[in-house]
């Protein structure tokens, strides 16, 4: 029973990787499914067993990053609230960068911006004690910052981000 699983896990991680793969070489709307396989050495039949087309491997990877920002926010203690929240926020960009990368340079601004939106609204729902106008600036700020870093338009380091950061929002309040 545990075979199957496991087979399962390792066909959606070829999957995800041989989408990763050709990500760096070529755009989305340039990929096809046969792409996938080929590069995954995979049958399309396999593709299809666990997703319906390429834009469920990026929802199922925009999910998982989403998981995992909540994670850590419920797994920190935040004590000072905006502070918390920038290290948070930028330590989880800098350990998921690979990710991000991906998304960022497959997917249209409209879809990045729903991202932006579902994170404000997420954030705003946890009751950090953070002004809704506060989490607007923090999430559109940085990820204006980050989108641009992924691009590679400008290069900063990430304790760079969160000096600058922090001390944009010490002088605010």
């Amino acid at each position: 029973m545990k075979a199957p699983y496991r087979n399962s896990i390792r066909s959606k991680e070829l999957i995800r990787n041989a989408l990763i793969s050709l990500l760096n070489q070529k755009s989305l709307m340039e990929i096809s499914v046969s792409d996938i396989a080929k590069t995954a050495n995979i049958n399309r039949g396999t593709f299809y067993n666990h997703y319906n087309n390429l834009s469920e491997i990026l929802e199922e990877i925009k999910e998982e990053l989403m998981q995992r920002f909540e994670e850590g926010l419920k797994n920190s203690s935040i004590n000072n609230r905006m502070e918390g929240l920038i290290e948070i926020t930028i330590d989880h960009f800098e350990k998921n960068e690979k990710d991000y990368r991906v998304i960022v340079n497959a997917v249209p601004s409209s879809s990045i911006d729903r991202i932006k939106k579902e994170i404000i609204e997420h954030l705003n729902n946890l009751n950090l004690g953070i002004d809704l106008l506060s989490i607007y600036f923090v999430v559109n700020g940085l990820s204006g910052i980050y989108i641009d870093y992924l691009k590679n338009y400008i290069d900063f380091t990430y304790d760079e981000i969160k000096k600058l950061t922090k001390n944009i929002f010490s002088q605010l309040i």
